[in-house]
């Protein structure tokens, strides 16, 4: 089978889903598949799971040729250059799993592997809401708290294809024990899971709420309907991780002097909830610039950022 110039497979591993899409060059999305990371169990029953599936999307696309390469967007800790999962805090047993390796031998095509906030943040970038902005930084807001840098146009990765871990940043004043094992992370309180979990705890704390469902079944979604209503434990919630992202934003503008930071994953539904707070700190503690020369601004391409982003990663990998 001939290899195309044109197309490539993207895979974006979620906490919550496995999405993969057979993508252009110029970042199109020709088609596309994704199913619940939890549903697979252990590593070995998902990786078999996310094989299948890609192979699905390549043997029913309308193209007769093989696809360039493959880009995989994972999240956690890796190892780029080694193609290594090193470990990945909210997919059980995700330990150094060597997951080019066995993508690549299992399709026969090269294999790449990148952050997938990273991903996130080069989609945004390529043609989101980050379009032409040459220094900015990313947040994905979804099981955990992703984050992505673009400096003078190019994607940072630091020393260790690790940079930008803002999911990780410790906020004063907060214990509540993260995935990673450590405590006080953003991500405790600005993931989807994270203010989940604190809206439980308003639950068993008997305070003022609209929601009268289940605790257990609580999530950022209803989170968010309720939020249109009033609903006084929503909008604290919200409001809250606005700060704390405020707080981190503003670290993080200070230290590099970037002009935008652009906030995707399923939590940026509440986007419009929590932008009043993200502002407000970033008026009190923001130096380099005044507030009104920086954006902070929702994603545009929601869920399919990531996969858009793989097309500009190989296409910088010399894909």
């Amino acid at each position: 089978m001939p290899i195309s110039e044109d197309t490539f497979l993207a895979l974006d591993i979620g906490g919550t889903n496995v999405k993969s899409g057979l993508i252009s060059r110029a970042g199109e999305i020709l088609s596309f598949d994704s199913f619940p990371t939890s549903k697979w169990g252990g590593p070995e029953a998902l990786i078999d799971m996310i094989i299948r599936q890609l192979k699905t999307l390549w043997n029913d696309s309308d193209t007769a040729h093989r696809p360039r390469a493959l880009a995989i967007g994972a999240p956690g800790w890796i190892l780029r250059r080694e193609g290594v999962v090193v470990m990945a805090p909210n997919i059980p047993g995700w330990k150094a799993l060597p997951i080019t390796r066995l993508m690549s031998e299992a399709l026969d095509i090269p294999a790449v592997l990148e952050n997938d906030a990273n991903l996130y943040a080069l989609g945004e970038w390529l043609i989101g809401a980050g379009k032409g902005c040459a220094n900015e930084i990313t947040l994905t807001l979804g099981t955990g708290v992703g984050g992505g840098l673009i400096l003078e146009g190019r994607l940072w990765e630091g020393a260790f294809t690790s940079a930008a871990e803002v999911g990780h940043i410790p906020l004063g004043g907060v214990n509540r024990l993260c995935g990673c094992g450590r405590t006080g992370c953003l991500e405790t309180v600005a993931s989807a899971i994270g203010m989940a979990a604190i809206a439980r705890e308003w639950l068993a704390a008997g305070r003022e709420t609209l929601y009268k469902g289940d605790p257990a079944a609580v999530d950022t979604r209803e989170m968010l309907r309720l939020a249109g209503l009033g609903d006084p434990m929503s909008l604290s919630i919200f409001s809250d991780a606005g700060k704390a992202i405020g707080f981190v934003l503003a670290g993080v503008f200070n230290l590099l002097g970037l002009q935008m930071a652009v906030i995707g994953g399923g939590g940026a539904g509440a986007f419009d909830f929590m932008a009043p707070g993200i502002m407000e700190v970033l008026s009190r503690h923001l130096v380099t610039a005044g507030v009104d020369q920086i954006q902070v601004v929702k994603g545009a391409l929601g869920g399919n950022a990531p996969l858009i982003g793989a097309a500009a990663f190989l296409n910088e990998s010399g894909y």
